[in-house]
């Protein structure tokens, strides 16, 4: 089956798990920006809140790439994730990425786990805080339509922006076993979509 032309992913939690703890560091971010805003998704949360202060929006996602960029540097390399990915390549599918992380932060990702040159898009939060506009670009730079896209993600936004835009819609997070969609229990399954 060819109808799939393309493999778009997110990165924490779907490609690779780092050891961010994230509710650390959303509750670090409240204290900076003063607020009980719950900062989920917290890049968006962060983009919403400091709307009209750049200083502040620039100092909280320097504590946020801070530790993003110590977890990225405990990434290893995955034998079976790089051939998940030579298989899918083989099958002449396009490969993008989309991420709330910085674009420093994903490539050191990337570069360690030896698969930057398997993206032909890369799509961070220094493009965009929206997942829905995110996908829509990385489809845009991968030249496919959301019918022809499988999109893997691990939240409730990646569910929600691939359904909204008619991507085949992956997730891979227990937690959300009470979704009806595609489900993985990890990133090596979804060479089954291809």
């Amino acid at each position: 089956m060819d109808k799939y032309k393309a493999l778009i992913t997110d990165l924490d939690g779907t490609l690779v798990k780092t050891n961010i703890n994230w509710d650390y560091l959303r509750e670090k971010i409240r204290k900076i920006l003063k607020t009980n805003h719950p900062l989920k998704p917290l890049g968006y949360g962060i983009y919403l809140l400091t709307e009209g202060d750049p200083e502040l929006r620039k100092k909280a996602f320097r504590i946020v790439e801070e530790a993003e960029m110590k977890a990225a540097e405990n990434v290893v390399f995955d034998r079976k994730l790089y051939e998940t990915l030579v298989r899918i390549r083989s099958k002449n599918v396009k490969i993008g990425l989309v991420t709330f992380q910085s674009m420093k932060t994903a490539s050191l990702i990337l570069e360690k786990l030896r698969l930057t040159s398997f993206f032909e898009a890369v799509v961070t939060r220094d493009i965009s805080f929206n997942r829905e506009e995110q996908l829509k670009i990385a489809m845009d730079k991968l030249g496919v339509k959301p019918v022809e896209t499988v999109f893997v993600g691990d939240s409730i936004w990646d569910y929600e922006a691939g359904l909204k835009l008619g991507c085949l819609t992956v997730i891979i997070n227990e937690s959300l076993d009470n979704l009806l969609c595609n489900k993985i229990r990890s990133f090596y399954e979804i060479i089954k979509y291809f």
